[in-house]
């Protein structure tokens, strides 16, 4: 199973290497076979398609993103829970800055990717947006609005965050972007 993983990385970091220098769309699975040394047949081992090998499993899930909101419900403001679970994924892609730098700026070149990451956002507010609306003051289709407000915006911020520090040659996290963003946006205490 390791050997599986380290084979799986070494071939999305070849893959994302060539993405990022000619472009998604200008980049074969043959291509990527080829520089990874590997055939096309073998590629299809380890990723159903193309697509695959940008997003593979890295990309949190909308109940992963939850549980980690619930985390931060507690003692925090709505505002503050979020900011703090995008603190945390930020923290975590830190840790990988150079593959999640490669990965967001193919994603934000390739219109159908950015399609593709932007259902991940839809799946993400699902989760999220009941989390607050139940924390919020009562009054069902208020509670719902102000949660639906607040999630896309801490997705727009943490979009930001991610697409500024893809370019970012000042070598300053993710993390501290993130928070430095969610601070220009001003949620009154709910």
């Amino acid at each position: 199973m390791r050997t599986r993983r380290l084979v799986t990385e070494a071939l999305s970091d070849t893959a994302l290497e060539l993405f990022d220098a000619s472009g998604f769309d200008q980049v074969t699975v043959a291509d990527i076979a080829r520089a990874a040394g590997i055939s096309p047949r073998s590629f299809f081992r380890y990723f159903p398609n193309k697509e695959d090998v940008v997003f593979g499993d890295r990309i949190p899930t909308a109940e992963e993103v939850r549980d980690e909101l619930r985390r931060h419900l507690d003692g925090h403001t709505p505002w503050g829970a979020l900011r703090d679970t995008f603190v945390v994924a930020a923290e975590v892609m830190d840790g990988e800055a150079a593959r999640w730098k490669r990965a967001t700026r193919v994603i934000c070149h390739t219109p159908a990717l950015r399609a593709r990451y932007l259902e991940k956002h839809l799946a993400w507010t699902g989760m999220l947006v009941p989390e607050l609306a139940a924390r919020l003051e009562p009054g069902g289709p208020v509670a719902r609005l102000k949660a639906q407000t607040m999630v896309n915006t801490a997705l727009a911020c943490f979009d930001v965050a991610l697409e500024t520090w893809a370019d970012d040659e000042d070598g300053r996290t993710l993390a501290a972007l993130v928070g430095e963003i969610f601070g220009f946006v001003d949620i009154p205490h709910t």
